[in-house]
């Protein structure tokens, strides 16, 4: 029970002195203290402390203070309010982020190169990419992103959806592609398809003014941030995306002609023919 205390936000001292106070009844400093072993001086900071949160009340009996505590019921309550606070605070941050992120964009121009390492720091780069208030350009590789990091990007992709950041994707010819382009509308995603030839292992989003490379391979990730380097890899991109587009036409139609083809083994099997 003190351990769930504190994951609830109390001090350990202050879930002793409060599960003391509930044990006892109304009780005075010298009496909490004893009973949850802490200083008679830290009992008064810590009974204040918890008084003010509303899981404490007091009142003076015969000159002296006497300490009671409340339903435990308050505790939820607490968290409720704590939580509406938290809500109120999360609305404040993101009305101000746009001015947040001018001051951080550093309006010299200088250039910020931000390098992870590991499974955590290459996830911290993709999340870096949910702050985007541009479209982001990706030139990516799917086929290891379940070994990467099992049930992430599915995640990942529903909360990029539901930020409303749409993606324009190049991505070379594989099965696992496919089904990837096949969700671009779920996704808020035009996928081209290009000959697999071209296939990159690291990862290249471009948004906002960074450049994020990202292998999930390697397990490694860095985040250039310069408005002259993002402009230059948005115009590349964009060459290859219209190339891309073509590509896709043609390759989609192959695909295609495969799928058929194995329908129509796969039914033949099943009449016997085969």
């Amino acid at each position: 029970m003190l351990q769930s205390l504190v994951k609830f936000g109390l001090s350990e001292k202050e879930a002793r002195v409060y599960l003391a106070l509930m044990e006892l009844g109304p009780s005075s400093v010298t009496e909490v203290s004893k009973k949850s072993k802490v200083t008679r001086t830290n009992a008064y900071h810590l009974l204040s402390s918890l008084e003010i949160r509303g899981l404490v009340n007091s009142h003076e009996n015969k000159g002296k203070m006497i300490y009671s505590a409340e339903n435990p019921a308050r505790i939820v309550q607490m968290l409720k309010d704590e939580i509406v606070n938290k809500k109120a605070q999360l609305d404040e941050a993101e009305s101000i982020l746009p001015e947040l992120k001018e001051a951080y964009n550093d309006p010299e121009g200088k250039l910020k190169v931000r390098f992870y390492e590991g499974v955590e720091g290459v996830v911290s780069a993709y999340e870096d990419t949910l702050t985007s208030d541009t479209p982001i350009m990706a030139y990516a590789s799917v086929e290891h992103q379940h070994a990467f990091f099992p049930g992430y990007f599915p995640e990942y992709y529903k909360r990029r959806t539901q930020k409303g950041i749409h993606v324009d994707c190049i991505l070379a010819y594989t099965k696992e592609s496919f089904r990837v382009k096949g969700l671009d509308k779920k996704h808020l995603r035009k996928t081209y398809i290009i000959p697999a030839d071209f296939t990159i292992s690291p990862e290249i989003n471009i948004y906002d003014d960074k450049v994020a490379i990202l292998s999930l391979k390697e397990k490694f990730a860095v985040i250039i941030q310069s408005k002259d380097v993002a402009d230059a890899f948005k115009k590349l991109f964009r060459l290859a995306y219209e190339r891309a587009g073509e590509y896709d036409e043609k390759l989609g139609v192959e695909y295609d002609s495969r799928l058929e083809i194995k329908d129509k083994r796969f039914a033949g099997k099943e009449a016997g023919i085969e």
